[in-house]
C-alpha cells in the first residue's frame, strides 16, 4: 500500500512538472463522461494530429499531450492537461495548460454516462486565456463503446470576445479494469483533427 501511494505521488509530480516545462494548435478532448472514482488518479498520454494547410496541400501537425485526473469524489474529477505542438517546418512549441472540473450526473456502467464540466487555462493557439464548459455523453453498451463531447470555449483575450465550438467523439476501449484506449475525431471551430490516447488508472 505504501509503495503504491509513493508511485502514485511520483507519477503526479512528474506529470505536473512535464505540463509546465513542455514547449498553437488546440487540445484534443481526451475525456469521456466516466469519472475516475474517489481517491483514484488517471494518467493520460496521447497525441493528436491535424492538417493545417489549404485543400490539396499537407502540413501535418502532431500534438503530444499529457493529462492527470484526480477523483475528488465518486462523481467529481479535477484534471490538468498540457502538451506541445510539433510541425514539419517549425520548432516544437508550447500547447498551453488547461484545467477542468467534471461532475458525473449519471454513471451507469451497463448503459450510459452523462457529465458536465467547467474549466479554463492558457493556450497560445487560442490567443491566450479562455474559459470553457463541457457536456459529455458515453454509451457503455459492450457492443457500442462510443462517446461524444461538446465544448464551447470563450476566448477572453480576443477582441471582440469570441466563442469557439469544439465537438468530439470516438471509441472508448477497455483494455483492463485499469487501462483503456480513447480514439477520437474532433472538429475545433471547423478544423478537423483526431487523436489517440491511453488512460491508466492508479
Amino acid at each position: 500500500m505504501v509503495a503504491q501511494h509513493r508511485l502514485r505521488s511520483l507519477a503526479i509530480v512528474c506529470l505536473l512538472l512535464a505540463a509546465f516545462l513542455l514547449s498553437g494548435c488546440y487540445f484534443n478532448i481526451f475525456q469521456t463522461a466516466r469519472t475516475v472514482g474517489a481517491g483514484k488518479v488517471t494518467l493520460t498520454v496521447g497525441s493528436g494530429v491535424l492538417n493545417l494547410a489549404a485543400p490539396g496541400d499537407y502540413n501535418w501537425i502532431f500534438t503530444p499531450q499529457g493529462r492527470i485526473t484526480i477523483g475528488l469524489a465518486d462523481n467529481v474529477d479535477i484534471g490538468v492537461q498540457s502538451g506541445m505542438m510539433i510541425g514539419p517546418t517549425e520548432e516544437p512549441s508550447f500547447l498551453g495548460v488547461v484545467g477542468d472540473l467534471k461532475i458525473g450526473l449519471v454513471q451507469d456502467p451497463e448503459s450510459l454516462s452523462f457529465a458536465i464540466g467547467v474549466g479554463g487555462g492558457y493556450q497560445p493557439g487560442l490567443l491566450g486565456w479562455g474559459v470553457e464548459a463541457s457536456v459529455y455523453l458515453d454509451s457503455n453498451l459492450r457492443f457500442l463503446p462510443i462517446f461524444f463531447v461538446y465544448r464551447p470555449m470563450c476566448l477572453l483575450d480576443a477582441d471582440p470576445l469570441t466563442i469557439i465550438h469544439h465537438l468530439g467523439g470516438g471509441l472508448h476501449l477497455d483494455l483492463s479494469d485499469h487501462a483503456r484506449i480513447l480514439i477520437e475525431v474532433d472538429s475545433w471551430n471547423g478544423v478537423l483533427g483526431g487523436g489517440i490516447c491511453l488512460d491508466i488508472i492508479f
